[in-house]
C-alpha cells in the first residue's frame, strides 16, 4: 500500500467529516477528481445494482445537505481496510438529517488515483 494513497483517503475522510459537522464541504469537493463516481448501494437504491453520480451531482447533493442544515458528527474510524487503490473506513455517526435525529454505523470507501478521490461508495443506510 502506497502511503500517499492512504494519506489521501484519510484527508478526504477528515474533510468529509468536517463538512458534515460544519456544512462546509468545499475542502472535500476539492479532493474529488473531475471524473469521480459516487455509488449509494443501500437506502432507496438498494433495489438497484448501483446508483452512480458524477462530480456535479455530488456537489449538488452536498450543497443540498448544507442548505437543509443536515449535520452529523463522525467518530474516528474504528476499522480501516485497504488495498493498493481502495481504502474503506468504518465509523459511527450521529446528528440530524431532515430535522430528525440520526445515529448509525457507517462505512465509506474511497478509490484513489493520482492523489485525488476517483470513486466513492457510501453505506449510510436510509439517509439518502
Amino acid at each position: 500500500m502506497e502511503t500517499t494513497t492512504i494519506n489521501t483517503a484519510q484527508q478526504a475522510f477528515d474533510y468529509l467529516a468536517r463538512g458534515w459537522a460544519t456544512g462546509n464541504f468545499q475542502p472535500y469537493i476539492d479532493m474529488l477528481s473531475d471524473d469521480v463516481s459516487f455509488w449509494l448501494p443501500v437506502g432507496t437504491q438498494r433495489d438497484q445494482s448501483f446508483s452512480s453520480e458524477g462530480k456535479e451531482q455530488i456537489i449538488a447533493r452536498l450543497r443540498a445537505r448544507q442548505a437543509a442544515g443536515d449535520r452529523l458528527i463522525f467518530s474516528p474510524p474504528d476499522r480501516i481496510t485497504s488495498n493498493d487503490t481502495t481504502i474503506t473506513f468504518e465509523f459511527e455517526s450521529q446528528g440530524t438529517i431532515r430535522n430528525q435525529p440520526f445515529r448509525g454505523r457507517n462505512a465509506i470507501s474511497f478509490d484513489v488515483k493520482n492523489d485525488k478521490i476517483s470513486s466513492i461508495r457510501e453505506y449510510f443506510g436510509d439517509i439518502n
